[in-house]
């Protein structure tokens, strides 16, 4: 058979929206099942963000992968290709906590991970008899599965940066997250020796780790630390920010060649870090923990929510007040999104919270529910205070001295973005495109 699949945009494709596409989130999971499919199948992996698609191009199935923000144009994909005479199958995170959903735009739809039911998916495609759904009902270990196909130009890099997995699963349940419901609740891992392999078999010396919490199992992650150690390395990644009371690994990640990490500080506020259970419960030991980090020579790259229950106008004040008192190098700036599938979004809906269900909106920008203590334009109001006030020239350079460590990457992280954020307000103010706020309909 010939294979197709497809990692969607959010929007239809444009020449414009190709050019943006060096700054995508690296892709991988497409890797993995063309790893999966047997060599009698020829199979082609387009990433929407950075190349076109082919309606016409000759192919037997069509597999699609969609988070909820995308899951519209995943849809209309699909909707188009079966219009062609195209038999096609969805899966990723949206059509697993919306089975049903997904199943009105599919020939057949994947719940949980794919790669346990490829090979028997595949067998039935080729026989002609695909079943509805296909869902596995054990859990796998890692090493069962190959590791990705890094061939035929589709390696997942960005920027030469190659994403390189080496567990899944998540043992905690934060009310905004559905990662358990993909992965599970339990952490597997691929074994140390396999994953040193993939990564020498990417030729790239760059590596982003995709694990959720790269050091969630601690002595894992000491045994990776190790067997990546002198090999020349340079490395990203995202964990929780707990783990620098383990010296003796934050000292170990440092030498194996960690560049940067990506940690979910989520917020700000010491009552609602007592609420999210972290670890640290205080501004005044989060900020010595961002010290430690610093210090060990690793870029800090925050992720903050806004729009918690909790937060009240002053929120947006004192998120940047914290950042530039503790000079963190970069930031990543959501809009809280209550996703099908967790506790937030079943607990909004039953409190008539939501204000849509407009997939398209759930993207970490759009206010999708009404806020407690504000409106739903002053969260918005206030999410684009706090990203043009922290990337605005003066905030940036005064917190460059403090991570002279990692110049390249503070450089590219901060201009980039700045970027960004620029570009969001230009085209807000041009009107291309839908404003923020136009789940409000005020707009």
């Amino acid at each position: 058979m010939r294979i197709l699949l497809i990692d969607p945009c959010k929007e239809p494709m444009t020449s414009g929206a190709r050019k943006r596409g060096v700054t995508r989130f690296p892709q991988i999971s497409l890797l993995y099942i063309a790893a999966l499919t047997p060599e009698e199948h020829a199979v082609k992996i387009v990433e929407e963000e950075i190349e076109p698609i082919d309606f016409d191009a000759p192919c037997d199935l069509v597999g699609i992968t969609c988070m909820t923000a995308n899951a519209p144009r995943a849809y209309k994909l699909a909707d188009d290709f079966r219009r062609r005479g195209r038999r096609v199958v969805l899966g990723g995170v949206h059509p697993t906590v919306r089975p049903d959903e997904a199943a009105l735009h599919a020939d057949a739809v994947v719940v949980g991970e794919a790669e346990p039911v490829w090979g028997t998916l595949l067998a039935d495609a080729a026989a002609g008899a695909l079943k509805p759904r296909y869902a596995n009902d054990h859990t796998w270990l890692l090493d069962d599965y190959p590791t990705p196909r890094r061939r035929g130009g589709k390696s997942g890099a960005v920027l030469g940066i190659v994403p390189v997995v080496t567990s899944r699963g998540c043992p905690y349940a934060c009310d905004f997250c559905s990662v358990h419901n993909m992965f599970g609740r339990v952490i597997r891992h691929v074994a140390v020796p396999r994953v040193l392999e993939d990564i020498e078999q990417s030729g790239s010396r760059h590596v982003m780790f995709l694990d959720d919490n790269i050091v969630g199992d601690q002595g894992y992650a000491e045994k990776l630390f190790d067997g990546l150690r002198g090999r020349g390395i340079s490395w990203v990644g995202q964990a929780s920010i707990s783990f620098v009371h383990n010296e003796r690994l934050l000292e170990k990640a440092a030498a194996s060649g960690c560049k940067g990490l990506f940690i979910g500080l989520e917020s700000v506020s010491e009552q609602k870090m007592e609420k999210l259970r972290k670890s640290l419960k205080t501004q005044v030991e989060t900020a010595d923990a961002i010290r430690r980090i610093m210090r060990a020579g690793i870029l800090f790259h925050a992720s903050i929510v806004l729009g918690f229950d909790d937060d009240e106008l002053s929120i947006f004040d004192e998120t940047i007040d914290f950042l530039q008192r503790t000079r963190i190098a970069s930031a990543t700036f959501n809009i809280l999104t209550p996703y099908p599938g967790t506790v937030l979004f079943d607990q909004y809906k039953s409190e008539g919270r939501l204000l849509t269900e407009d997939w398209k909106d759930f993207d970490h920008c759009t206010p999708t529910f009404n806020p407690r203590h504000m409106s739903a334009e002053e969260l918005v109001e206030g999410y684009n205070h706090v990203r043009q006030s922290f990337f605005s020239l003066r905030n940036i350079a005064a917190r460059l001295p403090a991570n002279w460590r990692t110049p390249i990457l503070f450089a590219v992280a901060n201009l980039g973005l700045r970027v960004q954020v620029r570009a969001d307000q230009a085209r807000l103010r041009q009107g291309i495109g839908r404003p923020v706020v136009s789940a409000l309909g005020g707009v």
